[in-house]
């Protein structure tokens, strides 16, 4: 298994939630061990994620 580091961004639903975060990464094939918001714009989040990937 490897570990890769990658921001994504999400659409801003103007609510976010842990549940809506971790939908939109699995929707991305995202296996994520552990997940941040590191920016927050008008549209879009930017979400440093740790994918684990096999």
């Amino acid at each position: 298994m490897n570990i890769v580091s990658e921001l994504i961004e999400i659409p801003n639903n103007h609510t976010p939630t842990t549940e809506y975060i971790e939908t939109e990464l699995i929707k991305r094939n995202i296996n994520p061990l552990r997940w941040a918001v590191v920016h927050v714009s008008d549209k879009m989040y930017t979400v440093s994620v740790a994918n684990l990937k096999e």
